[in-house]
């Protein structure tokens, strides 16, 4: 059975993000201003609001000024598919070939077949999580545990919507301890990055993201895995040396 380190993941994710941070804070922006589409506010009534110095008041004309926009939020969320996708691409990238790209071209290009398995694995893994943790919280975290690497599954590995779930949940098996407790670190670099200000939330991100495709790759070991071809001409499996 392929184990974790804990440790060992959170010192590597740390050095790659020093690496590599520029590329990746573009990203989080670029994801940060896609999500502001999303919704739209009334100004004058959040200005009013804050005049008034009643925090509960503010949260109330928050949450009331706060309107979701039906075009540009399917636009938005579209986008942040497409991005999420990159990102993985771009993650997995570093951690196996030691750079994010061999060209920026390589950056945009996608498979459309594995980009709509990848939106569908997405959408049934928060599905799954969400009436897990309303049922009861528990299954919601052992579900998110045992499934969470279906997504990167989809966007790197040229896995098939089962597939992406299956070996996910094979991957997991006997380390949900050690996986549950990574989540809890990064959770704790989170807070970090919070109270480090700002820039310091956008790098614990960074981290976080190079921390879970690390354990992926250390759990996957030397196991077969596609090439990755950005334009998904060919899903063939090759050895990774």
């Amino acid at each position: 059975m392929k184990k974790i380190i804990i440790g060992d993941i959170v010192s590597r994710a740390w050095d790659l993000a020093v690496k590599h941070w520029p590329i990746f804070l573009l990203l989080s922006i670029v994801t940060g201003m896609i999500s502001g589409t999303f919704y739209t506010f009334d100004q004058e009534a959040l200005i009013e609001a804050a005049q008034s110095g009643d925090s509960e008041a503010i949260m109330q004309a928050y949450a009331q000024a706060m309107k979701f926009n039906p075009i540009l939020g399917t636009i938005g969320f579209l986008l942040s598919i497409y991005i999420s996708y990159i990102g993985f691409n771009l993650y997995a990238n570093t951690v196996r070939l030691g750079k994010p790209y061999e060209t920026m071209g390589e950056i945009f290009k996608v498979d459309i077949n594995q980009l709509a398995i990848f939106f569908a694995v997405e959408l049934v893994f928060a599905i799954i999580v969400s009436i897990g943790c309303i049922l009861c919280f528990i299954p919601g975290i052992w579900f998110g545990v045992r499934l969470m690497y279906a997504p990167l599954l989809a966007a790197t590995q040229g896995t098939n919507f089962s597939e992406s779930f299956s070996r996910s949940w094979e991957m997991t098996k006997g380390n949900f301890w050690d996986l549950l407790l990574l989540g809890i670190t990064a959770f704790g670099i989170v807070i970090l990055g919070f109270v480090a200000c700002c820039v310091g939330s956008f790098f614990a991100a960074i981290v976080i993201e190079f921390m879970f495709v690390l354990s992926f790759f250390d759990l996957k070991g030397n196991d077969p895995e596609p090439e990755f071809i950005a334009d998904g001409t060919t899903t063939d499996y090759v050895e990774v040396q």
